[in-house]
């Protein structure tokens, strides 16, 4: 199944509540994810938000997933602490939302790769013991591929971190991926390499982020619109539709929503390819050689 979304809420959405964001996802749009974002800081949600969040987005069948803070650094020891207190406490807000993922930076090279590597996974594996002893049981911390070489995060280690941590989950950022090595995502055969680091993982389902990105040297410097960036979209598409990928797709363009319905678009355009048909829904593949 694809889904399609936008992280946080809607450009266009009059109301400005993470509510008002959802109902305009799904009623507006008619996309079925969103991203809900805590990236600037520790968020305060009161009960009565997270329980609506939670059934509509169960009665309305749109999947959830939370960005936590932005400046978190499980690869050094002494920041760990308040890192701990951001994530889970993004955790906790996920878990009354009924999201399927906290999504987390992993933070910046404290030593060489390798000791940044094995702190990391110790503080994950401190994390996910604490989210246990609050009862945080259905929410996996997402740990996000990452766009500048200063940053722990290639594809190769977040699969690393993966396979040391059970339970934790890649985030596959393609517009960090892309800016991390210099504009390398090209042709079918550039995507189709990330699945095929992640495969060993066995995963039911991907959790990817797109934007356009402007990059240099290797290091991401903003993001821009899809069409203005230099990464295609229909080869990673055709990848996602030949194997029948369970996937959630995320814009994180700065036109968010409208980068989001273009994404939905290019998919429904690649099926219509496929099927002969002049209409599509991009939630339907069965139809699909």
């Amino acid at each position: 199944m694809i889904r399609i979304g936008q992280a946080g809420i809607p450009l266009s959405c009059k109301g400005r509540t993470n509510k008002d964001g959802l109902r305009y996802t799904k009623e507006i749009l008619d996309l079925n994810a969103m991203e809900i974002q805590f990236v600037r800081g520790l968020h305060a949600m009161e009960d009565e938000e997270a329980e609506f969040i939670r059934s509509y987005s169960q009665e309305n069948d749109v999947e959830i997933h939370v960005h936590a803070p932005y400046y978190i650094n499980l690869a050094n020891d002494d920041e760990a602490a308040l890192s701990y207190e951001k994530v889970l406490h993004s955790a906790k807000l996920a878990d009354k939302m009924g999201a399927k993922t906290v999504v987390i930076h992993p933070g910046y090279y404290d030593d060489d790769e390798k000791k940044t590597l094995r702190t990391i996974v110790k503080n994950l594996k401190v994390l996910q013991k604490m989210m246990k002893k609050e009862g945080i049981e259905k929410v996996n911390l997402g740990i996000e591929t990452m766009g500048k070489q200063k940053v722990f995060g290639s594809v190769e280690e977040i699969f690393e971190v993966c396979t040391k941590v059970k339970g934790v989950i890649p985030v596959i950022d393609l517009g960090h991926i892309h800016a991390r090595c210099n504009g390398c995502l090209k042709e079918r055969e550039d995507f189709e390499r990330i699945f095929e680091i992640f495969k060993p993982l066995n995963l039911s389902h991907y959790l990817i982020h797109i934007t356009g990105v402007l990059y240099e040297n290797g290091n991401e410097l903003y993001h821009i619109p899809i069409k203005k960036g230099d990464m295609p979209l229909m080869p990673f598409i055709d990848v996602i539709l030949d194997n029948k990928y369970n996937v959630t797709l995320i814009s994180e363009s700065p036109l968010l929503e409208h980068d989001a319905v273009y994404i939905r678009l290019q998919v429904e355009k690649a099926i219509m390819k496929r099927t002969g048909k002049e209409e599509a829904d991009y939630r339907d593949l069965s139809e699909i050689p």
